[in-house]
């Protein structure tokens, strides 16, 4: 639904140790055709990423890249010598709840988002499907998002945030004029990838992990 950046406030990252700690040198080691090791991701300046796989079966992941703030940590089993990443405990994914529809005496239609700490999250994506024609979209500011829609009511709303895919359901609005709907975001473990036999695979002198449409390279991490 977007692709504007702001950082969402409040994520707590559960992970067990930072990208420094993660760089120091390793000799890759093998099991079963898999190699171990630490490994710094290299795909680009605006990519931090470490990647540990450790021989006794366990994993740590970290990864900073604009908005994005990330990490996991779990198991790993080797399959025809393809790494499969699972994220133990299983994260809670972050949710959305509308929280009430009240009046709104500024503008013929308001929306917020919020955590559940009442500050105001910018940068979510709605949509608004109205009786006729094509849907309003956007994203929320800081103060949210309003406008003066004519005699026109919008039947429904769906709102998502665009860095960890946290989408909601279809919330129906009532048909009424001057209404603001306001909708928080449940963070719960958002910020943890939720890896599921995630595959890292091996080119040539790097490993490759596959993970949310995208293929990130990482090298053998070497001393600074």
């Amino acid at each position: 639904m977007g692709n504007h950046r702001h950082r969402l406030p409040g994520l707590r990252v559960r992970r067990a140790l930072g990208l420094l700690s993660l760089a120091a040198a390793s000799v890759p080691a093998f099991a079963a055709d898999c190699p171990t090791g630490q490994f710094r991701a290299h795909d680009g300046p605006d990519t931090a990423s470490a990647l540990e796989i450790a021989p006794n079966g366990r994993f740590r992941y970290v990864l900073s890249e604009g908005a994005v703030d990330e990490g996991a940590e779990g198991k790993w089993i080797c399959d025809q010598g393809v790494l499969k990443l699972t994220t133990l405990p299983t994260p809670k994914p972050a949710e959305f709840r509308l929280d009430k529809v009240s009046d709104s005496k500024d503008a013929d239609f308001a929306l917020i988002v919020t955590g559940p700490d009442g500050r105001s999250i910018a940068a979510v994506d709605f949509r608004l499907e109205m009786p006729q024609g094509e849907p309003v979209t956007g994203y929320t500011q800081d103060d949210g998002w309003s406008r003066d829609l004519g005699n026109t009511r919008p039947v429904s709303v769906q709102v998502a945030e665009p860095f960890f895919g946290t989408v909601s359901p279809v919330f129906p609005l009532p048909q009424r004029k001057g209404i603001k709907i306001h909708i928080v975001l449940i963070p719960n473990d958002i910020g943890v990838a939720a890896f599921k036999d995630t595959p890292v695979t091996q080119e040539d002198d790097r490993l490759v992990l596959h993970w949310r449409g995208r293929a990130i390279p990482y090298r053998l991490a070497t001393e600074d």
